[in-house]
């Protein structure tokens, strides 16, 4: 059996193993490299030029001169860079056209295109004419809910998932809700899982009675992810003495949400760390006792299944997204976006004793095993998609 050539392309790909952005891209070849897939990665340049990995090929291609090339190299990715810099926006056709002229290029080689986010969708669906391969786009979330509206975004999305071959959503609510708006059939539409690491399922977890609980936040400290909403939240639980929270991850709010934390009296007892290596996660998640991720949106956020496999449990908002993978009362607790009043109320009963930590946790695990999340799964759900696109 020849297995088919596959083509990532993604606007963010991580330029050493310390890099943030879009480390599950960089984990799913390597597991479809196990599986004995040939796969190369087409990725933006950042700001400088970049050897890393050596192990299969990535191709970094150029669209402005080096200072300017900043849509991969920040976190939040493209829509943070535009929120920063507004006048970036001028380079969005470079940008495209570079990916394009480069997909092109590099297309005689492979028997697939996998495209990341749909405007990596877009690009590949209209230039399909000329390629002449199969197009398969996978929506993460972020672009799903930017591509619903109307606008420019709107316009490439809808490219996208006219364009390709095969969609991929990683949650079931991205799936239901695009065969929905645009009336395809469910053989178009697959759901596909991103799966996490092994190294998070030995993560052990110990809960000692009236010790102080150590919550976590990870992700990007930008708007969306609601860092100011748990600030608020914890200030209301009137205590300061039994709670720690650390907060990982950078970003444009960072030097707002510090200033935010010393105001509300709360200083002490949050730590802002800063981004960590991905391969540090599980450590760090196995000296915490309890994931929160407050987000006003998400696709199906990966620390939350990460959290789970190192039997965490996780309070977070009830969205979509979340709300599919944590149960409500048996792997953690959902609180409506925002709303600080009933988060500080779950974060009083936890701090009082009244949750059963090490029960949600373990439920949280045994489900993540039940449902094989692990990246091997994940490649090969994606290898069986690309057979059917290359017949």
């Amino acid at each position: 059996m020849i297995l088919p050539r596959v083509l990532h392309i993604a606007t963010s790909f991580p330029s050493n193993p310390s890099d943030i952005s879009g480390p599950f891209i960089h984990k799913l070849v390597r597991a479809e490299k196990k599986l004995g897939l040939s796969c190369a990665v087409l990725t933006p340049a950042g700001t400088k030029p970049v050897l890393w990995p050596g192990d299969y090929r990535v191709y970094r291609y150029r669209y402005a001169p080096w200072s300017l090339q900043r849509f991969s190299s920040r976190t939040g990715g493209i829509p943070a860079a535009l929120d920063r810099s507004p006048w970036l926006i001028a380079l969005v056709p470079l940008f495209l056209s570079g990916m394009a002229v480069c997909l092109l290029r590099m297309a005689g080689d492979y028997d697939v295109i996998h495209a990341h986010w749909s405007i990596c969708g877009a690009a590949a669906a209209l230039t399909r004419h000329l390629h002449r391969l199969p197009v398969i786009t996978t929506l993460h979330g972020t672009d799903h809910h930017k591509g619903m509206g109307g606008g420019p975004y709107g316009w490439l999305h809808g490219r996208a998932v006219s364009g390709s071959r095969f969609l991929a959503g990683v949650s079931r609510a991205i799936v239901s809700e695009t065969v929905s708006r645009f009336g395809l059939m469910e053989d178009k539409v697959f759901f596909i899982p991103n799966g996490v690491s092994e190294s998070f399922f030995s993560v052990r977890r110990s809960f000692a009675p009236g010790k102080k609980v150590k919550f976590l936040f990870a992700g990007s400290l930008i708007e969306l992810k609601g860092v100011d909403c748990l600030l608020k939240a914890f200030a209301g639980t009137e205590s300061t003495e039994n709670w720690h929270l650390g907060i990982v991850g950078d970003g444009p709010e960072r030097t707002r949400l510090e200033a935010m934390a010393v105001s509300l009296g709360i200083g002490p007892n949050v730590t802002f760390s800063g981004a960590i290596v991905p391969d540090g996660m599980p450590e760090l998640m196995a000296e915490h006792d309890v994931l929160v991720l407050p987000s006003y949106r998400e696709g199906r956020p990966s620390v939350v299944l990460e959290a789970m496999a190192a039997a965490m449990p996780v309070v977070a908002t009830d969205i979509p997204g979340t709300r599919e993978l944590v149960q409500n009362g048996r792997t953690g607790w959902l609180f409506p976006p925002g709303n600080e009043t009933i988060l500080a109320d779950i974060l009083t009963s936890i701090l009082a004793g009244e949750k059963d930590l090490r029960a949600a946790g373990t439920a949280g695990r045994k489900w993540m095993v039940e449902n094989e999340l692990t990246w091997a799964e994940t490649a090969e759900r994606y290898r069986e998609l690309y057979f059917r696109a290359v017949r």
